[in-house]
């Protein structure tokens, strides 16, 4: 990060006292400029590298040390943020000096100086102002925090303006290769990851939650559709008319066939006496209770009393789903089938603001996967490695999740009414779902009844 210091010029004007406030710019240690203010003060007002005031009555002395603080605050503050910007090979040696005079003196620069827009400088308006679920907030948030370490580490910050296919090309291959920014070290008890040598100062000045993994070709897409989408909306404010994804690709999502419990399994899981163990008994209830009606884990733990309705026609939950509740708020209605039911009367009145207690999503899906390992449900299925892209053969109580209840629920649905709408207005999909395929599976079941049709 850079820094910058003040000293007093030893230099003083006989006629006022005054002596000029000098500055010292550093960043990335290969940086250290000196310039001058053009503010100067008198020695009683200057101390250890500060302005301070402390009379209490205002004087015309006093007054011109205030006016000389506020402008020496301003230009700390105006090149710290320019200097944030740029490159290591960017800086000239007159360029603090040329920065400090061109906000002083802007008159004397005129039509020299083009607005710039950088690639960080507006994120917080488009979180602000876009109108986007809480969860790829929170998503959009993380991409742009590696964005910026990239920025850090190529010490080149991405201009709207100049930005290039090879930029986007480059940016891809960090998130690629990040994980391998790090190397094991043995601490006292453990062995941890830690920041090599050139990463290191990149990792100490950025937000990050935990040393990253190798990112599979999904999650780039995803990380890569995501700047897209805050790129095409600086276009559409106005900040830039550049679009280097017009020469970029970002590609498609790729999936393996969907695995799921079939109905025989799930209702072998619910029947299994869990009783030994309380957690994995609810998380097993809750899993099968999100089999029956689809929703995402994230919707079902903001569940309440309020969601599930009573009529003629029997008990139903209505929840709107968070991931599209901004852009198509439209509520989804399951009606409950006895065992949900049994479930939520188990339940009843135990939290009470929420149907189920609440559990994070690691701790239910490794309950789930212990609880799917009692019940003997090991069937053997074959999934794509995100990262290897490779076929790889894992019991299902192994790689089971809480979205996996999804699966379960749009899957076996389908195969009893393959209608993808019918089923996608249960599952909360908008109508010609593109994920929506991820869901389900055309199977030998469904091939042959199909075919019989035509005889």
């Amino acid at each position: 990060m850079a820094s910058v210091t003040l000293k007093l010029s030893t230099v003083q004007n006989k006629k006022t006292g005054k002596s000029e406030i000098l500055l010292r710019y550093r960043s990335h240690r290969e940086i250290a400029l000196r310039a001058h203010t053009h503010v100067f003060i008198l020695p009683k007002f200057f101390v250890e590298g500060e302005i301070v005031i402390k009379n209490r009555i205002i004087t015309d002395e006093v007054r011109e040390a205030q006016e000389a603080k506020a402008t020496i605050d301003k230009i700390v503050s105006h090149i710290t943020e320019q200097g944030d910007k740029k490159a290591v090979s960017d800086f000239t040696l007159d360029w603090a000096q040329d920065t400090i005079d061109r906000l002083l003196y802007p008159e004397n620069y005129k039509n020299t100086n083009v607005d710039e827009h950088y690639f960080l400088d507006k994120i917080e308006d488009f979180l602000k102002f876009k109108k986007i679920s809480y969860q790829r907030h929170k998503s959009y948030r993380t991409i742009f925090s590696i964005v910026k370490r990239f920025e850090l580490y190529t010490g080149k910050p991405i201009n709207l303006d100049k930005a290039t296919a090879d930029t986007l090309v480059a940016l891809e291959k960090f998130f690629r290769d990040e994980h391998k920014f790090f190397e094991p070290k043995q601490e006292k008890y453990r062995t941890v990851l830690k920041p090599v040598k050139k990463y290191k100062y990149v990792w100490d000045n950025s937000e990050h939650e935990r040393v990253p993994i190798e990112r599979s070709d999904n999650a780039i897409v995803t990380y890569m559709s995501a700047v897209r989408a805050y790129w095409r909306w600086c276009m559409d404010m106005g900040y830039t008319r550049n679009d280097p994804f017009r020469k970029y690709s970002v590609g498609s999502q790729k999936y393996g066939t969907p695995y799921y419990l079939t109905t025989e399994e799930r209702d072998l899981l619910y029947k299994t006496d869990l009783h030994d163990n309380k957690e994995v008994e609810l998380a097993r209830d809750i899993f099968v209770f999100q089999c029956y009606i689809g929703c995402r884990i994230s919707d079902l733990f903001a569940l309440t009393e309020n969601n599930i309705v009573e009529s003629e026609n029997g008990i139903a939950v209505h929840y709107i789903p968070s991931k599209t509740k901004e852009e198509n708020p439209r509520v989804v209605k399951v009606y409950l089938a006895p065992t949900a039911i049994e479930i939520l009367n188990k339940y009843k009145g135990k939290t009470p603001n929420s149907v189920f207690p609440f559990m994070t999503t690691g701790k239910l899906n490794d309950l789930i996967r212990v609880g799917l390992k009692k019940a003997g449900i090991e069937r053997v299925v074959t999934i794509v490695n995100p990262v290897t892209k490779q076929s790889e053969q894992h019991p299902i109580c192994d790689v089971a999740s809480s979205h996996m209840a999804r699966r379960t629920f749009i899957g076996n649905l389908y195969k009893k009414v393959k209608d993808p709408n019918l089923v996608g207005k249960l599952s909360g999909h908008c109508e010609g779902s593109k994920a929506f395929a991820r869901y389900r599976d055309i199977d030998d079941d469904m091939i042959k009844e199909l075919t019989n049709l035509l005889d």
